[in-house]
């Protein structure tokens, strides 16, 4: 029983600092959304708030309608993007029921070494 429950212990090390790698790898993403023929950039954090938003040739040629309608399609763009990019980042983490730890046999194991230690 010892030897399984350092193995779940040591399985479930590992898994958080994998959980740990994937959030710090999360947190730095950033992704950039264009409109209007690439007049209007929006760059978007990994929380989807705009970092950076810039003009390019030809704005001057929209109203500020466009504008307005231009930032907000490519912020959504970025957001897509960004959020693709997290799904796949996370994607190695993900525990299917095969692979999760059998709660009632930890427990067990658990129960027995407290018994082994008194």
């Amino acid at each position: 029983m010892d030897d399984e429950f350092a193995s779940a212990v040591t399985e479930f090390q590992a898994k958080m600092a994998q959980v740990t790698q994937v959030q710090e790898e999360c947190a730095q993403l950033v992704a950039t959304g264009w409109a209007q023929r690439r007049r209007v950039r929006v760059t978007v954090n990994a929380d989807g708030i705009a970092i950076d938003i810039k003009f390019g040739a030809g704005v001057k040629d929209l109203t500020y309608d466009e504008i307005a309608a231009a930032v907000t399609e490519a912020s959504q763009d970025a957001v897509r993007e960004v959020a693709q990019r997290a799904t796949e980042v996370v994607a190695p983490i993900s525990i299917d029921q095969g692979e999760a730890p059998n709660l009632a046999g930890m427990l067990g194991a658990i129960a027995s070494l407290r018994e082994h230690l008194r």
